[in-house]
């Protein structure tokens, strides 16, 4: 087993203009203050608190946006990582580990990473993923071959010969449709950081915001010793290039996972669940009194010190006795937040240390709190009666369905730059309006400079002469559509849907 040494991970270099030689303790530190200034600056986090955490176009400030989640996972994440450093260092492993002198980066990537966990998800959360996805999969996937780039039907017919090149190319064909089907929100995180906002973070930074490790263009099960840490896409082809180069940086096999990334998983995973059933609460989806009977019921058994006692009972035993001074609703969420805290953060950091060895090289395929424990059972508690009593609750369903009609029709809007041919498409990119092109010049010159930018940049890098041009500039004007569309907020993309459809 190779020695652990967080030195080796906590990588402060940057892809460009990285600052050479060896660097001080303090120097280091100076490092990630840099990249915490611009993570919380940058306009993705800003787009945060109009994105939907449950509740589309929710208007009540109480209720939980995508920025307001995102701060609470901060916290979370930064309980967690201190939790682990002070364990470490009660244990004398901090020197050991190559931590000692890294304890202050170790907590800022943690923080950061959980601050920037959401920032690729699309207007109306997992049904706007659905929508770009299913809309997609319906053009690329025809039942039958399409005339367009990706198509070929030379290739689909049986025994005929390919001629030479033509296998690798229908293979890239292959792989860019089903990359352009499996539009997610933590891949399209890393395109945002490295591609469309060029941050330029530290490797260690970007590597701790990587939560799944599958190309979205894989198709077939994963390996089984990698099975959860590919259960979702994590990054796309276009990025594929940075995210070798980040593997070679952060020392990284193929399909693992960087690892600080659990901390930062554990700390979505507590803070959602809990989160989700207040917000329910504040939407009178259920009263407070029924969602403890919804919980009391779900459990199942109930012995006498139990951790559910210990953490739901004990949190509706304290607000009931604080009811004559303070709201139940208010009291009730807070010792469930403290009391749920208390007990799983001391629980993630020690299943972080009890597998550091696996966790470092990238190996552990399963989440911290994914076990056999009670403390397990009780984030699935907190789930299951989410699931049952508030995602399928009526008015979130047709909120759901609203969304998912709202980001289909914007990409039916947005569908004639898609049916141009090359030609036209690069005539309008170099002159941005054609007289002949009327409707899809329009549409250009609402998409946002930084996207057109990425696209350009991303053209430009292939060979004009080369076979595989035409796919690869087809390819990188979906993305170019699929990131306007999925970088909106949910207000602007319901408003913009309606302008565009003139119903207003």
């Amino acid at each position: 087993m190779a020695k652990i040494d967080f030195r080796n991970k906590i990588n402060w270099r940057r892809r460009y203009r990285s600052p050479q030689g060896e660097k001080t303790e303090h120097e280091i530190l100076r490092i990630f203050e840099s990249d915490r200034g611009r993570i919380i600056n940058s306009p993705a986090i800003r787009r945060l608190q109009q994105k939907t955490q449950v509740f589309p176009l929710e208007r009540n400030a109480a209720v939980r946006t995508r920025l307001t989640h995102s701060l609470e996972v901060q916290q979370v994440g930064r309980y967690i990582a201190k939790e682990v450093l002070t364990r470490l260092k009660e244990q004398k492993l901090l020197a050991t580990y190559g931590l000692d002198e890294l304890t202050g980066p170790f907590e800022s990537i943690v923080e950061m990473a959980c601050l920037m966990h959401d920032i690729g998800n699309p207007p109306f959360g997992h049904f706007g993923e659905a929508a770009i996805n299913d809309w997609f999969r319906q053009r690329l996937f025809p039942s039958d071959a399409a005339s367009q780039p990706l198509s070929d039907d030379r290739c689909a017919v049986p025994g005929l010969p390919l001629r030479e090149g033509e296998e690798a190319l229908n293979e890239l064909r292959r792989k860019v449709r089903q990359d352009l089907c499996q539009f997610e929100g933590n891949a399209q995180g890393i395109r945002l950081v490295h591609t469309l906002m060029r941050m330029n973070l530290t490797w260690a930074q970007v590597g701790c915001i990587l939560k799944y490790t599958r190309p979205a263009w894989w198709v077939g099960p994963p390996p089984q010793t990698h099975s959860y840490l590919m259960k979702k896409p994590g990054y796309y082809l276009s990025e594929e290039p940075y995210i070798a180069r980040l593997r070679k940086e952060l020392s990284l096999a193929p399909y693992s996972r960087f690892p600080l990334t659990w901390i930062m998983e554990a700390a979505d995973d507590i803070s959602y669940c809990v989160a989700d059933l207040e917000d329910a609460v504040e939407k009178r989806i259920f009263s407070v009194e029924q969602l403890y009977q919804h919980l009391h019921d779900a459990w199942g058994h109930h012995e006498k010190g139990s951790l559910f006692s210990q953490v739901v009972e004990n949190a509706w035993d304290k607000s009931r006795s604080n009811s004559l001074s303070r709201s139940t609703e208010d009291q009730f969420f807070m010792y469930l937040r403290v009391n749920t805290l208390n007990k799983l953060v001391p629980y993630a950091a020690q299943r972080f240390i009890d597998n550091i060895a696996q966790i470092f090289d990238g190996e552990f395929n399963h989440a911290l709190l994914e076990d056999d424990s009670d403390f397990s059972q009780l984030l699935d508690l907190y789930k299951k009666v989410a699931m049952k009593h508030v995602f399928c609750h009526p008015d979130v369903e047709q909120l759901e369905l609203q969304g998912y009609r709202v980001i289909s029709g914007l990409l039916e809007i947005y569908k004639p730059l898609l049916e141009l041919s090359e030609h036209d498409f690069s005539e309008l990119v170099a002159k941005e309006r054609l007289r002949h092109l009327p409707i899809e010049s329009r549409l250009f010159q609402k998409l946002s400079t930084r996207h057109r930018l990425a696209y350009i940049e991303a053209v430009n890098k292939v060979p004009r002469d080369s076979a595989t041009f035409v796919v690869m500039e087809y390819y990188y004007r979906c993305r170019l559509i699929q990131d306007y569309i999925s970088g909106m907020t949910d207000l602007y993309a319901w408003d913009e849907y309606r302008r565009l459809m003139a119903v207003e």
